[in-house]
């Protein structure tokens, strides 16, 4: 039989307070339980068979099978505090939550130039936007996602409540007022490591939208270094 515990079910065992189950074994003494091999058996055996109905040989197999996942669980347990153990769980949970909210480029970007100076590598030069674009975006989301959480939330202090969830606001919607094309004269910049769009626009006083314009560049195109595009001429 084929061990298929879940990352999830993982972190569920070491969170959640336990519940009455008869411990059916131990490994380094700490506990397997029937309710742990009852959940291996509904996995390899589609829910046909429990812990109590199998051979006292194929019990065994179950307890070795299982053994590392108990194993796991109670050094984690024994080895992390109550706040270290929370957190392993929030953050797994926050990963699921965050994987439809949509971060754009141009986003990312404006958080790389305003945090420049902490994306460094280990020679203590500053890292290029390509190579922590991914970690700037997960961060980015799990904001925007706790502030979305917060804007609904009510706290209360004692029987006073402090804080309501906001109404929607009209001003959340975005701006109608489009980006007026640029119409100057133009020359040719070549991209360097290190460049972004929001870089180069805010060095030649333009919004990325007409830099993007200027250059058929579409929301989703990045930068390559030595790439030619068009800015305004100074």
């Amino acid at each position: 039989m084929k061990r298929s515990m879940t990352t999830f079910a993982l972190l569920m065992a070491l969170i959640a307070a336990p519940l009455a189950a008869k411990v059916i074994g131990r490994v380094n003494g700490f506990p397997i339980t029937d309710r742990e091999a009852n959940d291996f058996l509904k996995v390899v055996t589609k829910g046909k068979l429990k812990y109590h109905q199998i051979r006292p040989k194929d019990k065994k197999d179950v307890i070795k099978r299982i053994a590392v996942d108990s194993l796991l669980v109670g050094l984690a347990k024994k080895e992390l505090s109550r706040k270290e153990r929370n957190q392993v769980l929030v953050n797994y949970w926050l990963s699921k939550k965050i994987e439809k909210i949509k971060i754009t480029d141009a986003e990312a970007e404006k958080a790389y130039d305003a945090n420049r100076k902490f994306f460094k590598g280990p020679d203590g030069k500053i890292l290029p936007f390509e190579k922590v674009k991914p970690a700037i975006i997960v961060s980015l989301k799990q904001k925007k996602y706790v502030a979305q959480l917060m804007d609904r939330a009510t706290i209360t202090m004692g029987k006073k409540v402090i804080q309501s969830p906001k109404k929607g606001k009209k001003s959340s919607k975005p701006s109608k007022t489009k980006a007026k094309p640029f119409k100057g004269k133009t020359k040719t910049y070549t991209v360097k490591s290190g460049n972004t769009l929001s870089g180069i626009a805010h060095k030649y006083h333009i919004t990325v939208k007409q830099l993007r314009e200027m250059n058929g560049m579409s929301e989703k195109a990045t930068l390559k270094i030595g790439q030619k595009l068009k800015v305004p001429a100074k």
